[in-house]
């Protein structure tokens, strides 16, 4: 008698029908979009809180166009302006906001990687070539009378970052700059460190606080060890304030005591 053959369950055919079924229930859904509007229809309001924003960032644009254009095309009062301007939008800010001036004042500082070079019409046409030569002098004539991207204009808003309240974000754009810049020695770049560890040290930021006890402990740099030296001097009276236990504030005491009063050469604060 032939042995009949095993019934087909069925299992191995609906297997891969399973496994599809479950695939795509598994597999993500590609992100929703919202319907454009077709042409000719018109496009939806802005809502209340995209107008804000917008409103905020013309405040912003105008705030550094001042600054750029000082002393040249506009006053020192409209520059002085400007300054308390960007401090009370920080101030009063979210943190969408307060993000997105310390990113556009990033963008200004981070020219100071360009202040070693002179900018000439010849440098403009290697970096832009195919620029029409007219907007090239343009660039030229901006490079030298920009007062943002000036030796002294850096300092002044490494100094107006120092003076943002609410949180230790603007503290942080400043120690981010101040180690690009002790990656190189040439004396701008000593300026821009020098002002930033004095910002550091008249901040009421505990971040700052803690960036200039480390600085004092690591660097090799006898010039960056007594600026930083300077700089928490200025941090004696202000200890009392910091948010930390009192055991904390004591110990700390002691840290900056032994810092300032060691001889750099013969302390392990080198």
């Amino acid at each position: 008698m032939k042995k009949t053959a095993k019934e087909d369950t069925g299992t191995p055919r609906e297997a891969p029908a399973r496994q599809k079924e479950l695939t795509a229930t598994q597999a993500p859904k590609p992100p929703e979009t919202k319907a454009q509007p077709k042409e000719g229809e018109a496009k939806p309001e802005k809502t209340e809180e995209q107008q804000k924003m917008m409103a905020t960032l013309k405040d912003i644009e105008n705030a550094l166009f001042a600054l750029k254009f000082y002393p040249v095309a506009v006053k020192e009062q409209a520059k002085d302006e400007a300054m308390a301007k960007l401090m009370d939008i920080y101030a009063k800010g979210n943190e969408t906001v307060r993000q997105m001036l310390l990113y556009m004042i990033h963008e200004v500082l981070a020219t100071s990687a360009e202040l070693k070079i002179m900018h000439t019409l010849d440098y403009f046409k290697m970096k832009n070539p195919g620029v029409d030569p007219s907007q090239l002098r343009v660039n030229v004539y901006r490079a030298i009378f920009n007062y943002n991207t000036s030796l002294e204009g850096l300092t002044e808003i490494i100094r107006l970052l120092g003076r943002f309240k609410g949180s230790d974000d603007a503290i942080k754009v400043l120690t981010y700059h101040f180690a690009h810049l002790a990656s190189t020695e040439n004396e701008a770049h000593h300026i821009l460190r020098g002002a930033i560890l004095e910002t550091l040290g008249e901040s009421e930021s505990k971040y700052a606080f803690y960036a200039l006890l480390d600085y004092a402990h690591y660097t090799d740099n006898e010039r960056t060890f007594n600026r930083v030296v300077s700089a928490l001097t200025k941090w004696e009276d202000r200890l009392e304030k910091l948010d930390v236990p009192k055991q904390r504030k004591d110990e700390l005491r002691e840290k900056i005591k032994e810092i300032i009063t060691s001889d750099f050469g013969g302390s392990h604060y080198r």
